[in-house]
């Protein structure tokens, strides 16, 4: 699998880099925002790990120019307690993040979950919809609509809606959610909660009534359907 490596912290591209090769990963370096997305068009990696802040071009638009473009995964590097930074880039179509510093082991496991995920994804997505509660999900396009409300996911938030979707009427357990959305247990449940708020806006959903998204505290989430 091929990484590009994206920092411009020249001690952290050593590190980070040699990490990676030693799980087995072809690593590419980019070490400023410009730079990154002439080497995602040239080399086409199978995952992009993304720094927030860099020069000539922030981590944040680079990962919406790529999005525009392509599904190709995107793990954000944000220092640790970034929660802006966090929401900007899920909002622009991040698929997860890891915070500095982190452990060549937790990366490591964090990239192979999201290409799971990614992989699995490619082979589900195939043409049709699925639906539910009076909610659509084109399975190609990642388009949902409601009512009179037609818009485009980000991938978490289409993975989200693609769950509760499907256990319509059933409450999905953080655990499980967190699981589907990034592939591991153990995600951040405010990261999560704030998806949920972004999907209920977009698509205007009602509080009450078929497609309210509600919370069962200390259990989970459910799509009502009646």
């Amino acid at each position: 699998m091929k990484i590009l490596l994206v920092d411009d912290d020249a001690d952290m591209l050593d590190i980070t880099s040699y990490a990676l090769r030693r799980e087995g990963f072809t690593v590419i370096i980019a070490t400023d925002g410009t730079q990154a997305l002439q080497r995602w068009r040239s080399e086409r990696p199978d995952l992009v790990l993304l720094d927030v802040s860099m020069p000539r071009m922030g981590g944040l638009e680079v990962c919406r120019q790529i999005r525009q473009e392509s599904s190709t995964p995107i793990i954000m590097l944000t220092a640790a307690g970034d929660e802006e930074h966090i929401l900007q880039g899920f909002t622009r179509g991040a698929d997860d993040y890891v915070t500095k510093p982190f452990s060549p082991k937790q990366l490591a496991v964090r990239i192979r979950a999201v290409l799971r995920r990614s992989g699995e994804n490619q082979i589900t997505q195939s043409s049709g919809q699925i639906s539910g509660a009076g909610l659509i999900l084109d399975l190609e396009s990642h388009r949902v609509s409601f009512r009179d409300t037609a818009v485009q996911l980000t991938p978490i938030e289409f993975r989200i809606l693609h769950l509760l979707i499907a256990n319509a009427g059933r409450v999905v357990g953080f655990a499980r959610m967190a699981d589907h959305v990034w592939g591991y247990a153990g995600g951040d449940p405010s990261v999560l909660k704030t998806h949920i708020s972004h999907i209920r806006s977009k698509l205007r959903l009602p509080r009450e009534g078929p497609g309210a998204i509600r919370v069962v505290h200390g259990a989970g989430y459910y799509l009502a359907d009646r």
